[in-house]
């Protein structure tokens, strides 16, 4: 199942998220279709494909710091062609 996070933090914990992703790694059960940091600051957006286990872990080490907007997607278009490769 395709989800897309909307993962927004404070100014104040710019250089602990930073520092953080650096060392972080996405669990096995992940794959990352895209990944975006938005220009204006504290937010990132990703699509993965997932299950619910898989959603968990990739959220699990991040609660503490990042707040998150996830929402089940489906591809359409050309990401639908794009992605079904």
């Amino acid at each position: 199942m395709y989800f897309m996070n909307i993962c927004t933090w404070n100014a104040k914990d710019e250089k602990a998220v930073e520092e953080k992703r650096e060392k972080w790694r996405w669990p096995d059960k992940v794959k990352v279709l895209f990944e975006f940091l938005d220009l204006q600051g504290c937010r990132v957006i990703n699509v993965i494909d997932t299950d619910e286990k898989g959603l968990i872990a990739s959220r699990s080490d991040w609660v503490d710091i990042l707040k998150f907007e996830t929402f089940p997607v489906y591809p359409i278009g050309n990401t639908k062609k794009n992605i079904m490769k």
